[in-house]
């Protein structure tokens, strides 16, 4: 199972492999909107950033809404680039996959609120989504120096369609992978799942 999930992954995430023929169709595209709008008043918004990714530039994580029984595949995102969802408040559940590792996180939004939350590389573990806290000490924060970076020079892409053929087409492997993520999440402490949650009061004005 999990060499098949390295295999998925390594079609969907676009992972930097020689080959004889045509390259694979992208999974993630230039948005076709470039600037940011308020959050309507009636959802919230969150942006995921992939700010950086010196070890697999090319590699893309995909980002999936995990919160009902059917996974959706939000979007891509390779290194430098950043994506903008809209979600209904309360409570949601997302997952950031790629190969045999995937982590969860889980979020508690507000309508008319902005959310930032970063797709965080970890070399030979995948990536796990970290969310942006509006203080603290921590390097996930908007006191951290790097962060006005990682808005700005990020640009917007969304996912494809062959992301979403992709996608249906490894539904079982999909659904094996978020099963493990699950089991992986309830693992950990409370403290551990605190720090992977994204809150109300995470909420940023710019």
């Amino acid at each position: 199972m999990k060499k098949t999930l390295i295999m998925v992954a390594a079609i969907l995430a676009l992972s930097a492999c020689a080959s004889s023929g045509p390259p694979p169709p992208p999974t993630f595209v230039d948005a076709a909107t470039t600037t940011l709008s308020a959050p309507p008043a009636d959802k919230a918004q969150i942006i995921f950033l992939q700010p950086k990714n010196l070890m697999l530039p090319l590699a893309a994580v995909g980002i999936y809404d995990v919160t009902d029984t059917d996974m959706t595949l939000l979007s891509m995102l390779p290194t430098h680039s950043k994506s903008v969802h809209l979600v209904t408040p309360g409570a949601h559940r997302f997952m950031a996959g790629y190969g045999a590792y995937n982590y969860l996180m889980d979020a508690n939004v507000e309508a008319g609120k902005r959310y930032y939350v970063v797709a965080r590389f970890i070399y030979g573990m995948g990536f796990q989504l970290r969310p942006i806290r509006t203080s603290g000490k921590a390097g996930f924060s908007v006191e951290n120096p790097d962060f006005a970076a990682w808005v700005s020079k990020t640009r917007f892409v969304e996912k494809s369609p062959e992301a979403d053929l992709l996608h249906a087409k490894y539904k079982v492997e999909n659904e094996n992978a978020k099963a493990a993520a699950i089991a992986v999440l309830l693992k950990k402490t409370p403290e551990q799942r605190a720090e992977l949650t994204l809150n109300k009061e995470d909420a940023i004005a710019q």
